[in-house]
């Protein structure tokens, strides 16, 4: 299923519509809070917000859970961005259907269906057929464009702060040894 979502983000992208797609099934999606479960709409104006802070948004941002939808962003149209608003968040989301259960399957089909619909509104409709991504042992996380800079640094500072605390570990463990050494002596 996550391959058949790939090639429609993919299919959208190529078209003109490069969309973000979120799929929260319960709050152990969002790290116990319920909150984005119970406002989407509220939760990807945070979303967008975090997105846009480290580069401006060239596309809409779609939150899908078993409640409801959250669309934030930018709406590719005409060859100009329109924010999202509340109100045309409202609007793109009127009859896009609800998941028929709290998992990922069930997600990601309800999720193309949206995709679908929100790209043709965007004047940019997908062909009836979209094969499936290429297997990719990324997974979705492939189509993030590789490392980036700050990627590579947050690497290097566990690998280093790994080595040190192996450092530490070490050094407190040979001074207790030679401790009991020197009072067992």
């Amino acid at each position: 299923m996550e391959r058949r979502l790939r090639g429609v983000l993919d299919a959208a992208a190529a078209r003109g519509y490069p969309i973000k797609v979120v799929l929260l099934a319960n709050d152990g999606d969002t790290g116990g809070d319920p909150g984005p479960l119970e406002d989407t709409q509220t939760y990807v104006g945070t979303v967008t917000d975090q997105l846009e802070s480290v580069r401006p948004l060239q596309a809409p941002v779609l939150i899908v859970t078993p409640h409801g939808y959250g669309l934030g962003g930018q709406q590719p149209r005409g060859g100009k961005l329109t924010p999202i608003t509340p109100a045309l968040a409202a609007a793109l989301e009127r009859g896009l259907p609800l998941a028929k259960q709290a998992d990922g399957t069930a997600l990601a089909r309800t999720a193309m269906v949206a995709v679908r619909r929100l790209a043709a509104a965007g004047g940019h409709p997908l062909p009836k057929r979209i094969p499936p991504a290429r297997d990719n042992l990324n997974g979705i996380l492939a189509s993030q464009g590789g490392q980036t800079l700050g990627g590579l640094w947050l690497i290097a500072a566990l690998a280093f702060g790994t080595l040190l605390v192996g450092a530490l570990l070490v050094a407190v463990h040979r001074r207790v040894m030679s401790r009991d050494a020197a009072h067992s002596g």
